[in-house]
């Protein structure tokens, strides 16, 4: 049974359709432009720098995209891969449950990151089976420090003004992460933390667990 505190409905379908939209907009900026590319290009994590990361992440989501004869469910499984493999998926979903993280057993810590990144790439093989082929370009790397970048870029999109996006990756050559994405100045993980917030504070790990497993369960009967 799906845990859903009384009030929490517009709560997470916020979630759902605005932050996680911020989301695939934002790893969208990562194709970049590119013409075609083999269906098997090199991983992104093998790049020199962090532009080159972001680059090298935007050609092998495009790669998905454009291989033919995929089934939803065979795209979904690659971007579940190149989520897992690129972002930093136990910082992030840590991070945006806070002080509930300790509070869980570690059974409903596993389940909760596999549910997670099963989740996050449902949408996005779902929302990128939409993409049309917007611009994009990096816009220069400001070192944060601590082995930490940040990468700017811009989306380009006809008759409409760019969106600016930044990166934040860490890591060296060869080994880099990204842990947040910042859409119009508005972080990925600021936000879902935010919005992950009354769930948890009904149901705590489980009940946000729980609702990601309804919405894939619900995708897959339509699938």
């Amino acid at each position: 049974m799906v845990l859903e505190p009384k009030g929490a409905r517009r709560h997470i379908d916020q979630f759902e359709r605005r932050d996680l939209l911020r989301l695939f907009v934002a790893a969208a900026a990562g194709i970049a432009g590119a013409a075609t590319a083999p269906v098997w290009a090199a991983a992104p994590e093998a790049a020199s720098d962090p532009k080159a990361f972001i680059d090298d992440l935007g050609t092998s989501v495009l790669d998905i995209i454009r291989a033919p004869n995929l089934s939803q469910v065979q795209r979904r499984d690659r971007f579940r891969n190149l989520f897992s493999q690129n972002f930093d998926v136990p910082t992030i979903g840590r991070f945006v449950v806070g002080r509930y993280w300790n509070r869980a057993s570690p059974d409903d810590q596993k389940k909760y990151l596999d549910t997670f990144r099963n989740y996050v790439a449902a949408i996005y093989a779902d929302q990128f089976s939409h993409y049309q082929g917007e611009g994009f370009k990096t816009a220069g790397v400001r070192a944060l420090g601590e082995g930490e970048s940040l990468v700017n870029a811009q989306i380009e999109r006809p008759n409409q003004p760019p969106i600016n996006v930044q990166f934040r990756v860490k890591g060296s050559s060869g080994s880099f992460k990204i842990d947040d994405v910042t859409v119009e100045n508005v972080s990925l993980i600021i936000t879902k933390r935010d919005e992950f917030s009354s769930i948890l504070g009904q149901g705590g790990l489980k009940g946000v667990t729980d609702r990601m497993q309804a919405a894939l369960n619900t995708q897959d009967a339509g699938t």
